[in-house]
């Protein structure tokens, strides 16, 4: 069995309500579950799709897609219940000065496609990510990689990198891939299948309907009990919920915390969630009102965090910034400078920046993630009382996704809600490094002193260092306004019948890996 890892909404108005007894009664949690039973089908209701670049582990990076992709693709290493890095694809590693990593690799691995696993398929994986794959600016100072034995391979590293152990212990970071498998399929076939070493492969995907996933029979841990795990998508948040109850799906992931404890008081399991994901908001400020400090000051000010929480999001989420406030390295947000809030103080700096009532466009997902969306309307009211308007432009999933696969830029500001990540710089990264999907800082005085704190924490070792950099690093981005983040929120709330997935439970990168061991009641 694989090592598991750790890391660590509002409600869309729902007139659905839970009655009588229904198919999917409430497991007593104190009720042995009996043997474990092989075979069977568990289908699980998720509220969205991979998107751009399908499940490609190179190219999405969709929530949707990392969560398939963490079941179908392992990782040189994971984590322990408590955090300490251990084995997966690789046995053993060792850091033989600061600039290199030495990873001894298992010899018993075969992909799904039936080739063998070894350390050319490393080599492969990160160089193809290096040049030009997501999370590619987490390699910045990656210099090489080589295969220096039969089952070994050495990284080399132009500078220090102290996140880097944490960075391939991370289930959504590091997938690797085949060189046989993978890198001959065709791009169609890369985004609609996968090749990797995990319990499951991906076999069919009927878009907008559901995607399935089938036991991988060459996988090198212990053989999992489910034959078949099909992720059907429902948009539509109450209806996942009927779905829960009428039994149609076993277990579902609710991006509304309203539902999901509406579904906990009939009696279903409800996973522990943590706030991993933090609703960011990035800027572009190469032109427009956003390009002076002030405004975005001012924007910041006129921001009522608290109660977004409370009265948007109806208390389930948090006060954040980045890193997001379930993060265990993330900063109190309440220190943070512009971020209580003051109108009067918005006010006069507007007046200062000469520009007393700037209009500021505000792009969000549409079509996904309703419950996300009263946030964006509620900033919108509360921006008006010091001046500024925002206009809400309301686009389809696949209208946004370039920006987070691509890089593709956009108008002022841009809503992405951001995923969990293995070390607290990356969630800056992405925003100020070069390459990144997120920056448009660039030549920017007002990121200069944030990338150098970013440069400095990325490079040391010392983990006391490293915290005091990334407490810095974000007390700057705050007081330059580089980002927005109005709450943190759960990845997803997973809720499950318990009288019918057994041996479940969820983790906080929501990586699912508990599926290897699960079992359905035939």
């Amino acid at each position: 069995m694989k090592q598991p890892i750790t890391a660590g909404a509002v409600i869309v108005a729902a007139s659905f309500v839970l009655g009588g007894c229904a198919a999917g009664a409430p497991a007593d949690p104190g009720q042995d579950e009996g043997e474990p039973v092989a075979g069977g089908t568990l289908t699980w209701g998720v509220p969205a799709e991979p998107s751009a670049g399908g499940v490609d582990p190179m190219v999405g990076t969709a929530i949707a897609t990392e969560v398939i992709d963490s079941i179908a693709y392992d990782t040189l290493l994971v984590k322990d219940e408590d955090g300490t890095v251990a084995p997966a694809l690789a046995t053993s590693w060792e850091q033989q000065d600061e600039l290199t990593w030495v990873f001894e690799l298992r010899d018993d691995v075969t992909f799904a496609d039936g080739s063998e696993f070894g350390p050319d398929d490393v080599v492969y994986s990160f160089e193809t990510r290096k040049d030009g794959g997501s999370n590619a600016t987490y390699l910045s100072s990656m210099e090489s990689v080589e295969v220096t034995g039969e089952n070994e391979v050495t990284f080399h590293f132009s500078q220090p990198d102290g996140t880097f152990l944490d960075a391939v212990s991370a289930r959504q970071t590091f997938f690797i891939v085949g060189e046989e498998g993978y890198g001959t399929a065709s791009q169609g076939e890369r985004e609609t299948r996968t090749f990797g070493t995990g319990a499951f492969q991906v076999t069919d995907w009927t878009k907008g309907v559901s995607v399935t996933m089938e036991k991988n029979d060459d996988y090198w841990g212990d053989e999992p009990y489910l034959d078949e795990i099909v992720f059907e998508l429902y948009e539509d948040q109450s209806t996942l919920l009927a779905a829960l109850q009428q039994g149609s799906v076993q277990a579902a992931a609710f991006t509304d915390g309203s539902i999901a404890g509406q579904a906990e008081a009939a009696g279903y399991t409800l996973g522990d969630a943590a706030y991993r994901q933090n609703l960011a908001v990035y800027i572009n400020p190469e032109s427009g009102p956003l390009s002076d400090v002030n405004v975005r000051r001012a924007f910041s000010l006129a921001l009522d965090r608290q109660a977004l929480v409370d009265t948007a999001l109806l208390g389930y989420a948090g006060v954040s910034f980045a890193p997001p406030s379930g993060d265990p390295g993330a900063p109190d947000a309440s220190d943070l400078p512009y971020y209580s809030r003051d109108v009067d103080e918005a006010k006069r700096l507007l007046a200062e920046a000469g520009q007393q009532n700037p209009e500021i466009t505000l792009s969000y997902m549409g079509d996904v993630a309703q419950a996300h969306h009263p946030v964006y309307e509620m900033m919108q009211q509360q921006l008006t009382e010091a001046g500024i308007t925002l206009k809400l432009d309301s686009k389809p999933l696949s209208e946004i996704a370039p920006v987070f696969t691509s890089g593709e830029s956009w108008t002022d500001l841009v809503a992405i809600p951001g995923s969990p990540r293995a070390s607290s710089v990356f969630y800056f990264e992405p925003m100020l490094l070069e390459g990144g999907v997120y920056n448009h800082w660039d030549g920017n005085p007002d990121a200069e002193h944030a990338r150098e704190l970013l440069v400095q924490a990325k490079a040391t070792a010392d983990p006391d260092e490293y915290a005091d950099l990334v407490d810095r690093l974000a007390e700057e981005a705050a007081d330059q306004v580089l980002e927005f983040v109005p709450a943190a929120v759960p990845v997803y709330f997973e809720v499950w019948d318990g009288n019918a997935l057994h041996g479940y439970q969820s983790d906080a990168f929501y990586s699912r890996y508990r599926l290897d061991e699960s079992w359905v009641t035939q």
